[in-house]
């Protein structure tokens, strides 16, 4: 039953090492966002509007549901003139 002890307190160690390190590294987030103002923030904010707006047209582009560049009249134009083409007979 020892072995029980054992595995708990390597369990407790390494759970206080892991609790310092992300200590550490909320620790060095703080200091990297001291200078942080509310104006490049607002820019930040604006600036991933923009990303957002950029990949939600490619996304759009590449799924095909962008608009056609070609007028309705005349894609009905085209199918006509499509409807008009005799089949090719095939030989035997």
């Amino acid at each position: 039953m020892e072995y029980v002890n054992y595995i708990a307190l390597g369990c407790s160690i390494a759970a206080f090492g892991l609790s310092v390190i992300a200590c550490a590294r909320v620790g060095k987030f703080v200091r990297s966002t001291e200078d942080t103002d509310w104006e490049t923030l607002a820019n930040l904010t604006g600036d991933i509007a923009a990303l957002k707006r950029t990949c939600q047209t490619l996304n759009n582009r590449l799924n095909g549901m962008n608009k056609a560049t070609i007028p309705q009249e005349q894609i009905i134009q085209q199918m006509l003139q499509h409807q008009n083409v005799e089949p090719i007979a095939r030989g035997g």
